[in-house]
């Protein structure tokens, strides 16, 4: 039996759910179906001009599987375009995402967009919480500042918060699995401004960090190993 599809996560839904000929009756044409997860894809990768990473981020789902999706969507438009069809949007494992992605950057002082990225994870007093799309912010202090070398709890630093990824100058080892047993990436950006780092992640710019990446200390002096 083939695997069940999971539900892909979708940012909007159609304001229009049928497309036709000017001039055709209905009846006289061939029908396309877009469905909701394929629409979804369109707006992130060829509206929003996402690169497909951080698209497949927004949806919850693989890059490949974004990629064939993709591919896919667009087939049946052109096929549509081309060819002179309807096109119905309906269908597809979708569900609503509740929020736009957003990503969580640690900052040694809180300016907004201006703070400064943390050189590390866990020692960082405050995160910047970043909305990728409407690049709004807003500070969450470290819950767990003051926690024993190697023994950072990410989510309890994060206060709560669930972003979709975090954008780091370093990490521990400890910090950095468990973000991913929640299903959050962690990403390495040399410094700079938040309103910088959100600019290279939008542009895939940033490398995950890999177990192989994580530090062995904690604050400016510390090491981490360059992937």
């Amino acid at each position: 039996m083939p695997r069940p599809c999971c539900p892909r996560h979708i940012g909007a839904m159609p304001c229009a759910v049928y497309f036709k000929p000017a001039g055709i009756p209905v009846s006289m044409l061939e029908e396309v179906v877009l469905t909701l997860d394929e629409l979804e894809a369109l707006r992130l990768a060829d509206l929003n001009g996402l690169y497909q990473e951080q698209a497949a981020v927004q949806m919850k789902i693989s890059r490949p599987t974004f990629s064939r999706v993709i591919e896919q969507a667009r087939r049946k438009v052109a096929d549509a375009l081309i060819h002179g069809k309807a096109l119905r949007l309906a269908g597809g494992a979708v569900v609503m995402k509740r929020e736009n992605m957003k990503i969580a950057i640690p900052v040694a002082e809180y300016h907004g967009l201006e703070s400064q990225v943390h050189g590390h994870f866990g020692s960082a007093p405050a995160f910047a919480l970043v909305d990728v799309e409407t690049m709004s912010v807003e500070a969450v202090g470290n819950q767990d500042h003051a926690h024993v070398h190697g023994a950072c709890s990410p989510m309890k630093a994060l206060a709560g918060a669930r972003p979709d990824a975090v954008v780091v100058g370093g990490i521990g080892m400890g910090a950095l699995m468990g973000l991913r047993a929640a299903g959050i990436k962690v990403y390495r950006a040399a410094g700079g401004t938040v309103a910088e780092a959100v600019r290279q992640f939008k542009a895939a710019a940033l490398p995950e960090i890999e177990e192989s990446g994580a530090c062995s200390g904690h604050g400016g002096g510390h090491s981490c190993h360059k992937q």
